[in-house]
């Protein structure tokens, strides 16, 4: 009876009416605004999530959320006055009493003369986002029988297996009083496992639209079959520099700290930006092309950002060359530049759908070509040294792997790394034909990789025990 509720709550045809509530709602409320220029953005989700720890699931939870945010602009001599507020009552009446307090904060605002106006609609939108009933109407016995299947596959008690499956649906519309309209409703599950022994892990991570493409019995295999291989680890190999295989989720951490360290156009016209002053000049190696695609349907990306702005493909490092960053309308109003559809509703434009190009190896064919090196399944506890200079530190995890004479022969404890980013992607020689997704840690979106890249030299920097 309650997964029937949940098909009948989450149809494609109620989910389309909600939609189309939403945007009445953000109509009728620009109509109620006597300032120069006023914006609604309402966002509706509903997520799911099953945790499970020891092999065993252990919490289900489900959280209803609403979130508008109404802003205004006010004209000035010495520029535009600003007044922002939010609700999570998704009602005309709590939505007019939000307008009059979003018109009260623009009034007592400084003028700002960096501000642009709001963008200027009609937009036609590059796609339609895909939304799947049962990835939103999952029930909780449906969760527990996948996470079920996961479990299966392993009947040695000195591995376990924890980590978590969610599913869930947004509705998003927003409505500005300069012709901008657009809404859209959309689907995604997560699952995430990690299988830990007495002295060695191993992690899988997957985000799709449709819960039916979420194999996790494979994601499970894949996981267990690290954490036994790399079992009773090395402790031998020093800390130093080597030549590495770094796999997709290393890479896509990377490329994450790229895209905060300077790929925001307003970081660079604050000067802030690695990016700053490099414009057309090499920045990496020349077999590195990286771009910020949500047309690529892998990257589960949506059709605007949040002002409204369509989406679009931009390359920003382009066979090596700096060549663009990503703008807001305020950023782009500052720097004399498009804005190119990168508003994050923060006050700060970011890359949301990272593309790396694939090369044209694979795997066995990178890990062959190193006599001594190492190869690294993931990145944790990463932090930012130097943004200027693209520096980070980190540990290893999950199933660190010692390569000699181009096999890999055993595990090994972890290491410490502190890598400057751009030098090490000058030093990427090659990586894989396959690509893969890599769920972004804060968002349901991924980064778009090649399943590994080979770099030439890579700096760790200290030595663990475990």
């Amino acid at each position: 009876m309650a997964v029937e509720l949940l098909e009948k709550q989450y149809t494609a045809r109620k989910i389309a009416g909600r939609q189309e509530e939403m945007l009445k709602l953000a109509r009728e409320l620009l109509r109620s605004s006597s300032c120069d220029q006023a914006q609604v953005r309402l966002l509706a989700s509903d997520t799911a999530l099953t945790r499970f720890a020891n092999s065993e699931m252990h919490q289900n939870t489900f959280e209803h959320n609403a979130l508008a945010q109404v802003s205004v602009r006010v004209a000035s001599s010495g520029g535009l006055q600003e007044g922002s507020a939010y609700t999570n009552r998704l009602t005309l009446d709590a939505l007019k009493e939000t307008l009059g307090k979003a018109e009260a904060a623009a009034k007592l605002s400084p003028p700002n003369p960096d501000l642009a106006d709001l963008p200027q609609g009609p937009f036609d939108y590059p796609f339609a986002v895909d939304y799947y009933e049962a990835t939103a109407a999952c029930s909780p016995e449906e969760r527990a029988k996948r996470v079920l299947k996961a479990f299966s596959i392993n009947e040695d008690k000195a591995f376990s297996a924890s980590g978590f499956l969610s599913t869930g649906q947004s509705n998003f519309a927003l409505a500005n009083s300069r012709g901008v309209e657009v809404a859209w409703n959309t689907t995604t599950a997560r699952f995430q496992i990690l299988w830990s022994g007495p002295n060695s892990s191993g992690q899988r991570d997957a985000l799709v639209r449709d819960i039916s493409a979420l194999h996790t019995e494979e994601l499970s295999q894949a996981a267990l079959a690290v954490a036994r291989r790399t079992a009773n680890p090395r402790t031998d190999l020093p800390a130093g520099r080597y030549p590495v295989v770094l796999l997709g989720p290393c890479v896509a951490t990377m490329l994450g700290h790229l895209s905060f360290m300077g790929l925001s156009g307003k970081d660079y016209v604050d000067g802030s930006s690695f990016m700053s002053g490099r414009m057309g000049e090499p920045v990496t190696g020349g077999n590195i092309t990286l771009l910020d695609d949500a047309l690529d349907p892998r990257t589960l990306g949506l059709p605007c950002d949040m002002a409204g702005v369509p989406r679009q493909r931009l390359a920003l490092i382009e066979k090596g060359v700096a060549r663009a960053v990503v703008h807001d309308a305020n950023s782009a109003f500052r720097g004399g530049a498009q804005n190119t559809g990168h508003d994050s509703g923060m006050g700060q434009p970011y890359p949301q759908n990272l593309v790396l190009l694939p090369g044209s190896n694979s795997l066995p064919e990178l890990i062959s070509s190193i006599k001594l090196g190492v190869l690294v399944p993931r990145f944790h506890y990463t932090n930012t040294i130097d943004p200027m200079a693209t520096v980070i530190t980190g540990m290893t995890r999950d199933g660190l792997q010692l390569i000699e004479d181009g096999e890999l022969v055993s595990g090994l404890t972890n290491f410490r790394f502190t890598q400057n980013i751009l030098e090490a992607l000058k030093n990427a020689s090659a990586s894989t034909t396959e690509q893969l997704l890599v769920p972004n840690q804060y968002s349901n979106t991924g980064c778009l990789v090649p399943e590994a890249i080979k770099v030439d030299e890579f700096n760790f920097s200290g030595k663990t025990s475990f």
